[in-house]
């Protein structure tokens, strides 16, 4: 035994400080994602920080002993490694800062076509160098060891790795701690390895099984219906605002200038509203979502979108179009899109080709008042035929909105946060520019009693820099989403008070409008409808399950028994 203790302890004498400093910015991530996960307590951080530590020491003295085995002496190829290794770390620290999830499979295929320009920040450039500062002064640690002594050291961190995964000390903590403090557990390389390696569970087109069947019923989905306020309305136009979340609005949040919002708070108070929760983080997960009122998203675009509402509508005779200012091709958005309905995809790609258009894309793409310009033109051209329109705007793409709105003239805000690039600022002008399109809709003659126009978002905006004083406390309602129904056909019905009316509820409520009866798949529920609701929100590798009863976590690779139903459930697409 003291043989033992003496072998262990050389093991790790001339590396231990250089593990610890490693170990350092791993608990910085651990900490960061607890408070954006809402589990940060004094007690959770006491173990989640403990267990996070054993495991990033444990994990690093394995990577280390892997170099020293293979010869590796030069302390700047070390700091090189450092530098790589923290790399992915940022990535998580930057997933958890927006998206309130870790970096995974998810978000690597999003990395093609981004706008990187942010990297020339001055911020972002210092960011680095302090990085690479730490790595090179972490690496004057590194002591090149012997063989024998590498292959001891990997063998205890092995061990100790082994015992951790075993016996997890933070499964004792209380739900859902136990949970998401035990998720920013693994070191980033090998979450993101294990989530890009990780099957891909398939996706059930047709009768679930008795069991779902079953669970279905439990949680109150496959069953919407239709509540008998909706007609037949000639034009559709589903306007997607890029990252709109109610805190930008004047009537939920207090702080902002109550000039800044008024357009889309009158609408508010003029035409059923309501604010939805969000169950996506992106563009592409959010529109999924609101085609086919199912949470599993890339299983749905995965499988041609089998539960489209856009595609019901085009077999009903409605000419389907999708307008967006960004690139349309990004993420072969065109190809996904088309598949859930739409026969046309117009982008940036095609507005360069206009001379009357071109001179306005800048950015992320083509100027939000004149895709909503372009939209109006669209809809007289179609003018003859139901039309069914979704307008995906760009200007309030984050990190700061559109810096440059190439001369186009907006009434300012005197306010401070309004007078430089940001999101406030963004939606404000947002506002503006859909007053300006409805009015070009009456001018047309297009703003009658046979157009139905929804306003929401595709997703919510998490990040509040640089003006987070209109955002501190930050509710949970802040990253609702707005959503306003326009119609002059008055609808006197109310709309469900329910706090859980989520983005799931989008597709069965604007079938409802049309009185088009909705597929058994939908797991939601026309907002007009008194039921009980469930949110799910799938996550890189589990769901959040919200009732009334309270909050539900499960890992989508469970494996236990009583999970199977649930899983199953989720990976359902039900067909007559």
């Amino acid at each position: 035994m003291q043989k033992l203790k003496q072998h262990f302890i050389s093991s790790f004498k001339n590396d231990y400080k250089f593990l610890l400093i490693l170990s350092i910015p791993a608990l910085a991530l651990c900490l960061f994602g607890l408070h954006q996960l809402g589990t940060l307590t004094p007690g959770t951080a006491a173990a989640a920080l403990g267990a996070k530590l054993f495991c990033e020491f444990l994990f690093l003295g394995t990577l280390l002993s892997l170099c020293q085995l293979i010869g590796i002496k030069n302390r700047w190829f070390m700091a090189g490694l450092s530098f790589l290794y923290y790399l992915s770390l940022t990535a998580d620290m930057v997933l958890l800062w927006y998206f309130k999830e870790r970096f995974g499979a998810k978000y690597l295929q999003t990395m093609e076509g981004g706008d990187y320009a942010f990297l020339t920040d001055w911020r972002v450039i210092t960011y680095f160098l302090l990085l690479v500062a730490f790595c090179i002064f972490s690496s004057r640690g590194f002591v090149p060891a012997k063989r024998l002594v590498a292959a001891r050291r990997l063998v205890y961190c092995a061990a100790g790795l082994f015992v951790l995964w075993i016996s997890n000390p933070l499964a004792l903590l209380p739900s859902p701690q136990d949970f998401y403090a035990q998720y920013l557990l693994s070191p980033s390389p090998v979450y993101t390895l294990r989530a890009v390696l990780a099957k891909q569970p398939p996706a059930h087109i047709g009768k679930p099984s008795p069991q779902a069947q079953q669970l279905a019923k439990q949680y109150n989905i496959w069953n919407a219906k239709n509540t008998g306020i909706g007609k037949n309305y000639k034009r559709v136009i589903l306007i997607a605002a890029e990252s709109f979340s109610v805190k930008y609005l004047h009537r939920f949040n207090p702080k902002i200038p109550p000039q800044a919002s008024q357009e889309i708070d009158q609408l508010f108070e003029t035409y059923p509203a309501t604010a939805l929760k969000h169950v996506t983080l992106s563009t592409l997960y959010g529109l999924s979502v609101i085609f086919t009122s199912h949470p599993f998203v890339k299983l749905a675009y995965e499988n041609g979108y089998p539960t489209s509402f856009v595609r019901m509508l085009k077999d009903r005779g409605y000419h389907t179009a999708f307008l967006r200012g960004a690139n349309e091709k990004y993420m072969d958005e065109n190809l996904l899109f088309e598949q859930a309905g739409f026969q046309e995809v117009i982008g940036s790609n095609f507005f360069e080709t206009r001379p009357d258009y071109a001179p306005f894309i800048d950015w992320w793409g083509l100027l939000d008042r004149k895709l909503f310009q372009y939209a109006a033109e669209y809809l007289q051209e179609h003018k003859n035929q139901p039309v069914f329109l979704t307008l995906l705007t760009v200007d309030s793409h984050v990190p700061l909105g559109r810096a440059d709105y190439l001369n186009e003239q907006y009434q300012e805000i005197d306010h401070p946060f309004y007078d430089t690039p940001t999101m406030p600022r963004a939606f404000a002008r947002l506002g503006q520019d859909v007053k300006l399109f409805l009015k070009d809709l009456e001018n047309r003659g297009l703003w009658d009693e046979d157009t139905l126009i929804i306003l929401t978002a595709d997703h919510p905006a998490y990040p509040d820099t640089p003006t987070n004083a209109l955002f501190s406390p930050h509710p949970a309602k802040y990253d609702d989403l707005p959503f306003v129904i326009l119609t002059k056909t008055p609808i006197t019905q109310k709309i469900d008070p329910d706090a859980l009316v989520s983005q799931l509820d989008i597709a069965p409520t604007l079938l409802d409008l049309l009185n088009i009866e909705p597929p058994q798949a939908f797991f939601g529920h026309s907002l007009f409808a008194d039921e009980p609701r469930t949110i799910f929100d799938v996550k890189e590798d589990y769901v959040v399950l919200t009732t009334a009863q309270g909050v539900k976590i499960t890992p989508l690779n469970s494996r236990e028994k009583k999970d199977k139903a649930l899983l199953e459930m989720l990976t359902t697409f039900p067909q007559p």
